[in-house]
């Protein structure tokens, strides 16, 4: 599907609103700006993905620097970061991939259904999601380590 600017445009402010939102009411921490791919790529991240289905289909995936899991996950959970096991870590990173799929979703198709697939951590590198479409990718700098986004979505044509 060809995209004009304008669609760029609304994706790009979609997973802004979106993730701003969804950090501060969920895991109580801000978005301090945007930040470039260049700026994190020296970082270790944990990949999270999901598909979704229905009025269009798509994938969001997301990469969390490893040292902001732990926070965001005691933040999510209530508990103390030692406490933490990584499989607690993993889940929050995929419950926060689902979060944000879901708000981009309702910013971009409000009176739309989807079925959104189960969030799965994956093997991923920084590297193969740099080469998306800067209208679909966005990092977020929240001092403390980074949150990267990026979603696709595509609609079949439609019989005449």
């Amino acid at each position: 599907m060809v995209e004009s600017e304008n669609e760029r445009a609304q994706v790009a402010e979609c997973l802004r609103q979106s993730a701003g939102e969804v950090l501060e009411t969920m895991f109580f921490l801000s978005v301090e700006r945007e930040a470039g791919w260049e700026e994190v790529a020296h970082k270790e991240h944990l990949y999270a993905e999901m598909d979704f289905q229905g009025a269009a289909e798509g994938r969001l995936e997301l990469a969390v620097s490893r040292d902001i899991a732990p926070v965001l996950a005691a933040g999510f959970l209530g508990k103390e970061e030692p406490e933490l096991t990584q499989p607690e870590i993993e889940g929050v990173v995929c419950e926060l991939a689902n979060m944000l799929c879901g708000s981009v979703l309702s910013r971009l198709e409000s009176q739309s259904l989807f079925q959104l697939g189960a969030p799965q951590m994956t093997q991923s590198d920084l590297e193969c999601l740099s080469r998306m479409d800067a209208g679909h990718k966005c990092v977020f700098d929240l001092g403390l380590g980074d949150v990267k986004l990026c979603f696709w979505m595509w609609r079949e044509a439609r019989a005449a």
